[in-house]
């Protein structure tokens, strides 16, 4: 019944499915298959019918809160059901990586929202979370879970998911970008709570002598024509609103001086953690777990801003981009993969009562009674 000293098997959601979005979910799957686990995709019929130890969920509002509420209600029930007969097969527990506490956007009606709610709070078993405000922040929404083990595993770089090869020279010889000019970028998909219309007035208006690239597909075409209008024609404003293949967001990345993510909220940000694996410094707010990212990196690699991003901040994080010293390569070694993979792994077989999880995993409460 148990994963014993055998692998761990492990249904995830997502694992590597969205490896073409977002490659952080199958890089650490991939890398924790040499830390004794067998992960898969979820599926709603192993769960009933074949041995899972551990159901590992990302972002639930997203697997259970997306389509028509039938659908909803319907993937709800069915997991539910699935888990519960699994627990009964395998002793299968439940495990959630907090990655935000709420979603960006309002999915489903406020009945599914508290039936989703009921869901994690009466079957997550432990709480994972990439830093230790986000576990606190994920403590503070759900105060159901106050009991269950929790441990911080950090977000792994993007180092080995895409081709920095490119100096800044040659990054911007294929984008057409002067070489002398100070560039700042945003780049991938844009959202609302990004900001990036903001970010573009805010240049706009002032008189900084740079560049600002936007590259990425904006989520609805109202926000595409706000960013547009935005622009107004400057010429210091440089936009590709359209879906950036991983080649392009890596050429943008390694031809910028500067990455700036003006988020209105934010928890984690995986943007970030992209920007410094391309060894370029970024801008964030000084919100949820943006101050701790600079604690790990360090001051010249990330800076945090308070407030409105406005002109005397963006003149003042370009002087600091250009200004500060800094090695050739960030210093990632908190974001290694292998570390992330062996104490995730460690707090799965914690988490099953098999073994006490290393020093390494710091495991915050107690198994839930």
């Amino acid at each position: 019944m148990s994963g014993g000293d055998g692998p761990l098997v492990v249904e995830a959601e997502p694992a590597f499915r969205t490896a073409h979005a977002n490659p952080y979910n199958a890089r650490l799957y991939t890398t924790m298959a040499a830390h004794g686990c067998r992960v898969r995709d979820l599926s709603y019929l192993r769960l009933f019918t074949r041995r899972v130890d551990v159901v590992h969920l990302h972002w639930p509002e997203l697997t259970f809160l997306t389509g028509r509420s039938w659908r909803v209600l319907a993937r709800m029930l069915l997991f539910r059901a699935g888990l519960r007969v699994a627990r009964l097969r395998n002793g299968t527990k439940l495990v959630w990586t907090v990655h935000n506490v709420a979603s960006h956007e309002r999915r489903a009606t406020p009945a599914l929202r508290a039936m989703h709610h009921r869901l994690l709070v009466e079957e997550v078993d432990g709480l994972l979370s990439l830093t230790e405000g986000g576990l606190d922040a994920a403590r503070n929404a759900f105060p159901e879970l106050e009991g269950v083990p929790a441990a911080v595993t950090p977000h792994g770089h993007y180092r080995d998911d895409y081709d920095f090869g490119a100096t800044r020279s040659e990054a911007r010889a294929r984008l057409g970008i002067r070489p002398e000019a100070t560039l700042v970028v945003s780049v991938g998909m844009i959202r609302e709570y990004k900001n990036i219309p903001a970010l573009v007035r805010t240049v706009v208006a002032g008189d900084a002598d740079l560049v600002l690239a936007v590259a990425g597909k904006p989520a609805s075409p109202a926000l595409a024509e706000e960013i547009r209008a935005a622009a107004s024609g400057d010429p210091r404003i440089v936009l590709d609103l359209a879906f950036q293949s991983d080649e392009a967001i890596a050429t943008w990345l390694r031809a910028a001086d500067l990455v700036v993510l003006p988020y209105r909220a934010i928890q984690n940000s995986g943007s970030a953690v992209l920007a410094l694996s391309a060894d370029r410094p970024v801008v964030v707010p000084a919100l949820g777990a943006m101050q701790e990212l600079q604690d790990a990196v360090g001051p010249a690699w990330v800076r945090c801003f308070a407030g409105e991003f406005d002109d005397a901040e963006l003149a003042a994080s370009a002087a600091w981009a250009t200004g500060v010293a800094r090695s050739d390569r960030a210093p990632l070694d908190r974001l290694d993969w292998d570390g992330i993979a062996e104490d995730t792994a460690a707090f799965y077989r914690q988490v099953r009562g098999e073994r006490a999880a290393p020093a390494s995993v710091a495991v915050h409460e107690t198994a839930r009674s």
